[in-house]
């Protein structure tokens, strides 16, 4: 009896996590994040003197693990995240706009992803 009622609650909150548009991430602490397998501006990723780093890590989910997130720096696309990967952007001090969206690929459900 108490496997039956721990195996239900247990379904409950990973059904309750899905269908209540929580994104659930998928840790796993032996797979160091990927570089990024879409660079567009690779001077964007190279570090130089008196720049900082901006650090973009895209986790493990099981929601939009076939969508990309297109990352920009000052409204220039910099790179294509897929799930698991990261990249590293270079930007001069001052103030400056990260952004984020998801690209509407064929196997792609844009409207089921989350941006974290």
């Amino acid at each position: 009896m108490r496997l039956y009622v721990v195996g239900i609650l247990s379904c409950l909150s990973v059904t309750g996590c899905v269908a209540g548009g929580i994104p659930i991430p998928i840790l796993n602490p032996q797979a160091p994040p990927q570089p990024a397998s879409e660079v567009v501006d690779a001077a964007a990723i190279v570090p130089r003197d008196g720049a900082g780093a901006i650090v973009v890590t895209r986790d493990w989910q099981l929601r939009d693990r076939k969508c990309s997130y297109d990352i920009s720096l000052d409204g220039r696309f910099v790179a294509g995240l897929r799930t698991g990967e990261q990249v590293t952007i270079y930007a001069d001090p001052g103030a400056r706009t990260l952004g984020v969206s998801i690209r509407d690929e064929g196997s792609c459900e844009a409207a089921l992803a989350h941006v974290p």
